[in-house]
């Protein structure tokens, strides 16, 4: 992927070329001259609380060269996330280009934007190799929050099979086996991007602390046999920052299918 980094390789850029013909050469076929300050459009608006700076925002969005010669300028695709993980990020932290910070604020969660960037605001004379030129305007299309995850504040628990054997207390070390996926309320059981599948076993002991707050509290009361749904939102997961492996974004929403096998 691009990785949207304010960074930029400090790459040398070509000059200009020559002709022996007298027909004079475009210097700028796709119009980026022509783009000097940020637009965007709102497609979708959305529901809820607005993205601004300081907020964490998890967006899809997908990237192309401006070029004035196309209907809706979006010329040479560069970028996807489409259909993987959503991008999250603090608005104003300028971990991003500046025009894609600047242009998600305020929208609001399920809506979709256009942004139209200058290259002033994108990545500048040195560009980005090997997708961006030097000097290119970009296009945006946005989609904030695209798997829902705000909307899931509280844990939820949901038993499929009832255990019969001993209970999971807190101070009892537990082993589990469990799959989790990125949760996503556009899937079938809200089950996205699956992260992880354990199959080996799990011990740890319930309620020290060495899990996620939502995993122990969602085991809780399970019976040995027993199989459940747990979705845990952020606060109760990887918060803001998501996990250290990057897999798991900050802001998402989890969902774990778990079967308690043993309680010690």
């Amino acid at each position: 992927m691009l990785a949207l980094s304010a960074s930029l390789g400090l790459a040398a850029c070509g000059g200009g070329s020559g002709s022996d013909a007298g027909t004079p050469i475009n210097q700028d076929p796709n119009g980026w001259s022509g783009v000097t300050t940020l637009k965007t459009t709102d497609t979708i608006v959305g529901t809820g609380a607005s993205v601004d700076t300081g907020t964490l925002a998890a967006v899809a969005y997908t990237g192309w060269i401006y070029d004035v010669r196309v209907a809706d300028t979006k010329g040479t695709k560069i970028d996807s996330n489409v259909g993987a993980a959503p991008l999250s990020f603090v608005v104003g932290s300028n971990s991003l280009i500046r025009g894609f910070e600047q242009g998600v604020i305020g929208m609001k969660p399920g809506g979709k934007r256009t942004i139209t960037m200058p290259a002033s605001m994108a990545y500048g004379s040195t560009g980005k190799a090997p997708a961006v030129p030097a000097n290119a305007a970009l296009v945006f299309e946005i989609e904030m929050d695209p798997n829902g995850w705000t909307g899931v504040t509280a844990l939820k628990t949901q038993d499929t099979l009832a255990g019969t054997g001993a209970s999971a207390d807190a101070g009892r070390n537990v082993t589990v086996t469990y799959t989790l996926w990125l949760y996503d309320a556009r899937s079938a059981g809200t089950k996205g991007l699956q992260i992880e599948n354990n199959t080996a076993g799990y011990t740890f002991k319930l309620g020290a602390g060495t899990v996620i707050p939502g995993f122990d509290q969602g085991i809780t009361g399970m019976k040995v046999g027993g199989k459940r749904t747990i979705t845990i939102p952020a606060s109760l997961g990887y918060g803001n920052s998501g996990d250290s492996s990057g897999k798991i974004p900050g802001g998402a929403v989890l969902v774990f299918d778990v079967q308690l096998n043993a309680v010690n």
